[in-house]
């Protein structure tokens, strides 16, 4: 029997373009597919939401797999959608912001940023803890091109949103990556995941973009197993973190 298809979404670049070292990992065993967010207009969870509802299977099972800022959409997309997923993944993310009270107060200053410089080094530093020179690369020369508005409207979606509720009212199983190592998102900071029998949370000694870090061993190790009902938790090796 085949297993489901498995959708990402994408964290604040809205794109495609991090997501190739897992796509390759997970299609050795199932089909997967790629959203992405427009890059203008309203960046609300809702808003993106209902865009995306059109593109999500109503004649099939599927997992959603959200990154980043991507989790909290998958959650809303869970709930919405009119088939819903038989699994839901998080990574690297959370159900509420993380920032409380503070994010919302300081949410209306942050278009602000848009003056502040974006540095390699910054993405290298916060995203990776300071290793994937390449990747920090990449991702610089992506999102170097895209409307530093757009991005900033997607942090302030971050700083106030609460997806707590429809978290609690999905019944799937749900399997939440922890980035133990996260310079953007620190481990002190509350994801807002509840403790649910359907919950599995698994924290890993990785940095923020752990997909994009280790994709063959998250793949191997937990995403594929999880799809096939086979989680288990054992930690990565310091090999396979690399």
């Amino acid at each position: 029997m085949p297993l489901p298809l498995v959708i990402l979404l994408p964290g604040t670049d809205g794109t495609a373009a991090f997501f190739s070292g897992l796509t390759k990992a997970l299609e050795t065993e199932c089909e997967v597919r790629c959203l992405t967010y427009p890059q203008t207009g309203d960046q609300s969870y809702a808003a993106l939401g209902q865009l995306l509802l059109p593109q999500i299977p109503t004649d099939r099972d599927y997992v959603l797999l959200g990154e980043s800022f991507g989790g909290p959409l998958a959650v809303w997309l869970a709930t919405q959608a009119t088939r819903p997923p038989v699994k839901l993944i998080l990574g690297a993310t959370f159900a509420a912001s993380p920032f409380g009270l503070l994010g919302r107060a300081v949410s209306p200053l942050i278009p602000l940023a848009r003056f502040i410089p974006l540095r390699r080094w910054q993405i290298r530093l916060m995203l990776f803890n300071g290793g994937h020179a390449a990747w920090a690369t990449r991702i610089f020369d992506k999102t170097y091109g895209l409307d530093r508005r757009t991005l900033l409207a997607r942090v302030i979606s971050v700083l106030t949103c609460d997806m707590r509720g429809a978290l609690a009212s999905f019944n799937g199983p749900v399997l939440c990556l922890n980035a133990a190592k996260d310079r953007l998102l620190p481990p002190w900071l509350p994801r807002h995941i509840s403790k649910q029998d359907n919950i599995r949370v698994i924290d890993l000694s990785l940095p923020h973009m752990m997909f994009q870090a280790a994709p063959q061993s998250l793949a191997t190790t937990y995403i594929l197993p999880f799809v096939r009902e086979e989680v288990t938790s054992r930690p990565l090796s310091p090999q396979e973190a690399l």
